[in-house]
C-alpha cells in the first residue's frame, strides 16, 4: 500500500510507527522542513517538503499526479484535515471527502448542518449573508472565527449591537472579514468536552469530560483543567452529533454547553483534541486515538490491539498553564508547596526558572510553563484538586532588566540546553575513550572515564553556573549544597562496568538541575546509542499498546523478590547497565517499567527521573512516595519509573513484594 501522510506534530507523539507498518508499505512523508527533521533515521520512507507560507493543496497536487496512485492520506492535524480531504476527492482516493471536512472546520456549516438535524445548537449567523437576513437576539454574543481551533481569535460582547459595531470596524479595515467570521449566541453553562473514535460509524471510544475554566479563558491567560466524568447520556447525544455530521471512521473532539435543559452544540473536530486529551483518554479507555485511527483506516478493519483494557475506578484528568500570552518573556512558575507531589498527580512538566515562553497560541505541553495529568477515584476530589492548583499558582514574568544572573553573564539561563549540551559533549569525550587498547585494562579505563567526565562537567558548570552548587558522584563532599537553591546533580559515568566492555552501549552520563525543591532540568546521553533525551525538548512516549515488554532491572545485582513481581504483572524480568539506559528503555517504549531496590544515590536516579517525569511517566520511590534530592545524605536507594497507567497496579505488587519479603 503507498500512504501519504501529512505531517505537523513530533512524529513520537502520533505513534506512526506503531500504527503503520514503514516495511510493509510505501510511506511519504509531507511536511515543512521542521517536522520532517523530527522523523526518526531508522524510518524506510520518503519526504517531501513544503513551504508553510503557501497552499497545502496547491503544493501536494503535483506530487499526487506525477507519481503512482496513493491509496491512503493521512492528516492529524487541525489544519490538514480539508487539504487531505480535497486531494483523496481529486485522485479517488478513500477516506473523508471535502463535503464532511467541512462540516467538522466550518462552525457555520457545523451548526447549520446539526440545527437541520433537530440539535440544540446557539443562535448564529454569518457575517457574509446579505443585511436584514442574519438571524440577531438580544445578550452577551461572541465573534468567532469560522476554522480557527483552541478558541483562537475569539472576541466576547455584551450584547449583539457591540459585536455589530466591531464588526463594521473590522469589516471596513479588511474586506475578507466577514467572510472568515460569524456571530454568535453566548450560551451560559459549564463546558464539557467528549472525545473518542467512531469506526464505520460504530463508536469504540467515547469519553464525557468537563472542563475547569474554560478554553476562551485559557486563549486570554487563565489556565485550563479538565476532569473525567461519566455521563452516557451525553455521551450518546455526542456520538449522534458526530453522524449527523457525516463522521464514519474518524477520531472526535466535540465540546458542548451543559445547560438545565440539556446539552447546547459549541463545535466539533476529526482530529484528537489538544493538552493531553489523547493521553488521559489512554488511561482511562485503553485505546491510544493516533494509533487506533491511523492502524483502522490503513487495514479497513478496527485495529482492536490498539485497545487496551480500560480503567473505569479512575478518573484522569490534565492542567495547563496557558505560555503564550506572556509573548516570548522569561517566566517563574510559583506552585504552593508540596502540592505537584500529591498522589493525584501522575505526571507534570515545568520550565526551569527563567525560561522564555514559547509565543505560539499552543496546547501542547512542550509550549506550556506548567501542565499534568492527574487521576483519582472520585471526579469530585480530582475537580478539588485542579481548583486549588488553578487557583493558588502564579507564572510570574521576569523583566529582561533583571541584574541576577545565574550564570555570570545575564537573566535568565536556558537550563534545559546547557544540560542537553553538557550530557552530550561528556558523551563525545567518553566514546573517545573506548579504544581497542584501553579495552585491555578494563580498572584503568573505568577509572579514566569517571575522572575525565567529571572534571569537564564541574569545569563547565563552574563556568556558565558559578553560583550554583554541584553534587557530583566523583566529586568531595560540600557542606553548604544542602542548603543551596539551585544545584546540579551529576553522574559523569553511570554504568561504569559496561562502559568498560566493549560491544556494550547501557552506559550514560547524567545532567540534572534540582532547584526550588523540584527536578527543573535534566539530560540522559547514551553516547554508544547516539541518543540524547533531555527536557530541552521533552521525550514523548511511544505508545505501547499490544507489546510484551519487559520490567528492567540491575544487570549484576537485581532483588530477589524483582522476579515474582515481574511475573505477576505477566512480564519478563531483564537484565540492563545504568539507570539511565534503563529509564531510556521505558520512555522509548521498549520497556514497560524500571525497578531498582538495590541500593542507589542521588545521581543515579536525578536525570533519569527529570527525563522521566517530562516525558509524562511515573517516577518515584517503591513505596510511590515522590523522590526527593539534595538532602545531606544522597543516598536513594530505589526507583520505579513506568508509564503512569501502569503505577497503581506495579505499586501494588510492589508493596506486597516488600512486605513479604520484610517478613521472610
Amino acid at each position: 500500500m503507498r500512504i501519504l501522510i501529512l505531517h505537523q506534530n513530533l512524529f513520537e507523539r502520533l505513534g506512526y510507527e506503531q500504527a503503520i507498518d514503514h516495511a510493509a508499505h510505501d510511506v511519504t512523508y509531507a511536511g515543512a522542513a521542521e517536522y520532517l527533521g523530527n522523523i526518526p533515521d531508522h524510518i524506510r520512507c520518503d519526504t517531501y517538503a513544503w513551504d508553510p507560507a503557501l497552499p497545502v493543496t496547491d503544493q501536494l497536487r503535483p506530487l499526487l499526479a506525477e507519481r503512482p496512485p496513493y491509496d491512503r492520506i493521512i492528516a492529524r492535524h487541525e489544519l490538514l484535515i480539508t487539504p487531505a480531504a480535497e486531494l483523496r476527492a481529486e485522485f479517488g482516493i478513500p477516506g473523508m471527502g471535502p463535503g464532511t471536512a467541512r462540516n467538522f472546520r466550518d462552525k457555520v456549516a457545523m451548526k447549520h448542518t446539526l440545527a437541520e438535524a433537530g440539535f440544540r445548537v446557539p443562535r448564529y449567523t454569518a457575517l457574509d449573508q446579505p443585511e436584514g437576513t442574519a438571524a440577531r437576539w438580544s445578550g452577551a454574543t461572541i465573534v468567532k472565527p469560522r476554522d480557527e481551533s483552541g478558541s483562537q481569535g475569539i472576541e466576547l460582547f455584551a450584547t449583539f449591537e457591540d459585536a455589530i459595531a466591531f464588526v463594521r470596524e473590522r469589516s471596513g479595515r479588511n474586506a475578507a472579514f466577514a467572510a472568515a467570521y460569524e456571530l454568535e449566541e453566548y450560551v451560559e453553562g459549564p463546558i464539557w468536552h467528549v472525545d473518542g473514535f467512531l469506526f464505520e460509524g460504530r463508536a469504540v471510544v467515547v469519553q464525557p469530560s468537563r472542563y475547569v475554566g474554560t478554553p476562551l479563558r485559557f486563549e486570554n491567560g487563565e489556565p485550563l483543567g479538565s476532569v473525567q466524568i461519566d455521563d452516557p447520556e451525553l455521551a450518546e447525544w455526542a456520538v449522534r452529533c458526530v453522524r449527523a455530521l457525516g463522521g464514519e471512521t474518524l477520531t472526535f473532539h466535540l465540546e458542548a454547553i451543559m445547560t438545565e435543559e440539556g446539552p447546547v452544540f459549541m463545535e466539533a473536530a476529526a482530529r484528537c483534541g489538544g493538552g493531553y486529551i489523547v493521553r488521559a483518554t489512554e488511561l482511562r479507555t485503553g485505546a491510544h486515538l493516533h494509533t487506533l485511527d491511523m492502524a483502522s483506516d490503513v487495514e479497513s478493519a478496527l485495529a482492536t490491539r490498539f485497545v487496551g483494557p480500560a480503567r473505569a475506578d479512575l478518573s484522569h484528568g490534565f492542567f495547563l498553564f496557558p505560555g503564550h500570552v506572556h509573548g516570548g518573556a522569561e517566566v517563574i512558575v510559583e506552585v504552593a508547596d508540596g502540592l505537584l507531589d500529591d498522589p493525584l498527580v501522575l505526571s507534570h512538566r515545568i520550565v526551569a526558572p527563567g525560561t522564555p515562553t514559547s509565543r505560539k497560541n499552543s496546547y501542547r505541553p512542550e509550549h506550556l510553563p506548567l501542565s499534568g495529568v492527574v487521576a483519582g477515584k472520585d471526579p469530585a476530589e480530582v475537580e478539588r484538586w485542579l481548583r486549588r492548583l488553578l487557583d493558588t499558582t502564579t507564572v510570574v514574568t521576569r523583566s529582561p532588566s533583571c541584574t541576577e544572573a545565574y550564570d555570570g553573564l545575564g537573566c535568565g539561563p536556558d537550563d534545559h540546553e546547557l544540560a542537553h549540551r553538557l550530557a552530550e559533549e561528556a558523551g563525545t569525550l567518553l566514546l573517545g575513550l573506548r579504544t581497542e587498547e584501553a579495552f585491555a585494562d578494563a580498572k584503568a579505563l573505568k577509572d579514566l572515564g569517571d575522572s575525565r567526565s567529571h572534571e569537564f562537567l564541574t569545569a563547565e558548570l563552574a563556568r556558565h553556573r558559578p553560583l550554583d552548587a554541584v553534587l557530583s558522584e566523583e566529586g568531595a563532599a560540600d557542606p553548604a549544597r544542602p542548603a543551596a537553591g539551585r544545584v546540579w546533580i551529576v553522574d559523569p559515568l553511570d554504568g561504569t562496568r559496561e562502559f568498560s566492555e566493549a560491544g556494550r552501549d547501557d552506559w550514560a552520563v547524567h545532567v540534572a538541575l534540582w532547584s526550588d525543591g523540584r527536578l527543573v532540568a535534566g539530560a540522559v546521553a547514551l553516547p554508544a546509542q547516539g541518543v540524547v533525551l533531555s527536557t530541552a525538548s521533552a521525550p514523548v512516549v511511544a505508545p505501547a499498546a499490544a507489546r510484551n515488554l519487559g520490567i528492567l532491572g540491575s544487570r549484576s545485582r537485581p532483588p530477589a523478590f524483582l522476579e515474582e513481581v515481574a511475573e505477576r504483572v505477566g512480564a519478563e524480568l531483564v537484565g540492563m547497565g545504568s539507570a539511565g539506559a534503563k529509564t531510556a528503555a521505558v520512555v522509548q517504549g521498549r520497556a514497560r517499567a524500571y525497578v531498582h531496590a538495590g541500593g542507589q544515590y542521588e545521581w543515579d536516579s536525578a536525570a533519569p527521573a527529570a527525563v522521566a517525569l517530562a516525558a509524562g511517566l511515573h517516577a518515584s520511590r517503591l513505596d510511590g512516595t515522590p523522590l526527593r534530592y539534595n538532602q545531606s545524605d544522597p543516598y536513594l536507594p530505589d526507583l520505579l519509573v513506568c508509564q503512569a497507567a501502569d503505577a497503581p497496579v506495579l505499586l501494588a505488587v510492589l508493596r506486597e513484594a516488600l512486605e513479604a519479603q520484610a517478613q521472610r
